[in-house]
């Protein structure tokens, strides 16, 4: 009785793997629910001029000449206060009071006399050497192989930074014959660090004139016209440097080197060692020179003791400052320099009594000459002015207040020119944005897109391009939405964000395409969360990290500009949001990619 039951339901379970199923509701949705599409939006564009802005307000500081083919030259100078390294402002060992007193049979009158005045101004540098073979990366024909021959002379960069050899150079000692070649080859400069000099723009190998000025200009810290309330403001456009330059300290040529600068001790004839082989002291590449021994003589060592330098707020209206020019360029060159670290090293000699280990029997004492030196730095307040060729006809002309809508949008970085975009407008500034609205779409990304103006910027030529532009809220002074939740890394720190974009991509022969800003979420708090649809600025950058503003000249139009902006010369062409008939594919557009309902 169990094998029929067993057998019954065995056949049972056959049957019901053998019976055919129909899927419940196959008919009722349709294979391709949603589609996803772009929609092509207008923006609506002006240009502003950005007016002088708060020089004062700076910690990055140029000089020299930017040369540029589309908007004109420029010309930057600086001006600076100078402050004390230490406060202790004692010359030689004893104050002047202590060397003044004739009672005091201790101390002497040191006569401290002025050897010799250095005025140095880092660049910013780096010595990267990923594959440490002695050759930075900036020279080295390739930075992952320690084993590569940077200067072609046989012998691998490694093998001639051990032997003593110089890597950048095929023939070390200049006697004709290759490293690879040359049994007896030495390096005279056997240890010296060649630098990457960074933020160079223009020839590095330029020669120049620089001029160095006491300022004759009092530099004040507060506003009078504010009662004193506020700071005193210094704009980009004085002509401080021109009109207020007093007694000339430095004027000659100067040249980049980009090696280290190693100097050594002096040998001293009582010893038998021979001190001048010993490396005293290595620095960065620098603007280093000597400044008039006379002045400082006079207007420092010698008043020792005296009010005006008693104290920096004295000094500072004692010896008002600095004021640097650079000109007669061999061929432009616009040079970014550490000011922050500069400084300048009175080297002076002052006598100093030696009791030659008797110190309480003076009879054989003797008065001895002694080296030492007193640093003043420019820690104080500090600015650049900046003297611009006038703009072209066509490029001033597209930027009065009555253009709208351009066919071509001109941006230029420092006190030069922005562009103001409204989102969702036509042509004729008809508002699109409740149409969009009403749409029901879900928005899955959003980017603004700017094409180069390739064909103008080639027929000018020498144009240097910007790496990279900053899209930012106009109205409320602040990144959009999307910079803050962009955590990407780029290659470099001024690289980041690259999902937020700017960028500059290039096409096949590597010059610049367009920018690409995603301003995805600022596009959905408009469109869904109802936020306010802000004017927008938009303007060249060089660290998207720098999201400071700083405050312009009074007007009309713009009241800041963003810090990253004033610190950079380059400039570009966009094609507009309304350009002529051959670039339409190409104009200044806002894509929205979306997915809907497929009815």
């Amino acid at each position: 009785m169990k094998n029929i039951k067993l057998i019954f339901f065995l056949s049972l379970f056959i049957m019901s793997c053998n019976k055919d199923y129909n899927t419940i509701g196959s008919a009722l949705i349709d294979n391709n629910p949603f589609v996803t599409s772009t929609e092509e939006v207008p923006v609506f564009v002006k240009m502003r001029k950005i007016p002088p802005f708060v020089a004062n307000s700076l910690t990055t500081f140029q000089i020299g000449k930017f040369e540029d083919n589309i908007y004109g030259n420029s010309h930057a100078s600086f001006v600076t206060q100078v402050n004390f390294a230490d406060s202790n402002n004692i010359f030689g060992i004893f104050s002047q009071d202590d060397e003044d007193d004739d009672q005091n049979s201790s101390t002497i009158d040191e006569s401290e006399l002025v050897k010799m005045v250095y005025l140095d101004i880092p660049f910013f540098t780096n010595i990267n050497d990923n594959d440490n073979d002695g050759v930075i990366d900036y020279y080295d024909v390739d930075s992952n192989d320690p084993q590569s021959d940077s200067d072609g002379d046989g012998i691998s960069d490694s093998e001639e930074s051990n032997n003593g050899q110089d890597p950048l150079n095929e023939d070390t000692d200049g006697d004709g014959i290759l490293d690879g070649e040359d049994t007896d080859s030495v390096n005279p400069n056997s240890g010296r660090i060649v630098y990457e000099i960074d933020s160079l723009i223009g020839n590095p190998n330029a020669s120049f004139k620089l001029k160095i000025s006491e300022l004759d200009y009092y530099i004040r810290a507060y506003d009078p016209n504010t009662n004193l309330e506020k700071y005193q403001k210094y704009y980009s456009n004085s002509t401080f440097s021109e009109d207020f330059s007093g007694k000339v300290l430095f004027d000659d040529q100067v040249k980049i080197n980009r090696e280290e600068l190693i100097f050594y001790k002096e040998d001293d004839p009582d010893t038998e060692e021979d001190e001048s082989l010993i490396v005293k002291e290595r620095l960065s590449p620098r603007i280093r020179v000597e400044l008039d021994n006379s002045f400082f003589q006079t207007k420092i060592v010698d008043i020792e003791g005296s009010d005006q330098i008693s104290n920096f707020d004295n000094f500072k209206r004692y010896f008002k400052g600095l004021a640097f020019k650079a000109y007669d360029f061999s061929e432009p060159l616009l040079m970014f320099l550490n000011f922050n670290e500069a400084e300048i090293r009175i080297v002076y000699d002052y006598q100093k009594i030696n009791d030659n280990g008797t110190p309480d029997d003076t009879t054989d004492d003797s008065i001895d000459t002694e080296e030492s030196e007193f640093k003043l730095n420019f820690n104080a307040t500090k600015f650049n002015s900046f003297k611009n060729d006038p703009y072209p006809g066509y490029v001033y002309s597209s930027i009065l207040d009555t253009i709208e809508n351009p066919e071509r949008v001109y941006l230029k970085g420092g006190q030069g020119i922005m562009a103001e975009i409204e989102l969702f407008k036509d042509d004729n500034g008809v508002d699109l944005l409740d149409e969009i609205k009403s749409k029901d779409w879900l928005l899955n990304e959003a980017n603004l897109t700017m094409y180069i103006d390739q064909e103008m910027l080639n027929s000018s030529g020498n144009i240097i391009e910007p790496s990279r532009l900053y899209l930012y809220d106009l109205v409320n002074q602040v990144p959009l939405v999307d910079y803050f939740v962009d955590n990407s890394q780029g290659t470099k720190p001024f690289l980041n964000k690259t999902t937020h974009g700017g960028l500059i991509e290039l096409d096949d022969d590597k010059n610049g395409l367009l920018y690409k800003i995603r301003l995805t979420e600022h596009i959905k708090n408009i469109v869904r969360n109802d936020s306010t649809n802000v004017k927008l600025g938009l303007v060249v950058s060089s660290d998207i990290n720098n999201t400071i503003n700083i405050e312009v000249q009074e007007n009309n139009l713009v009241d800041f500009t963003p810090f990253a902006s004033t610190i950079n010369p380059l400039g570009t062409v966009l094609i507009g949001p309304n350009p002529s008939n051959d670039k339409m594919d190409k104009k200044m557009k806002l894509n929205l990619f979306y997915t809907e309902v497929n009815n």
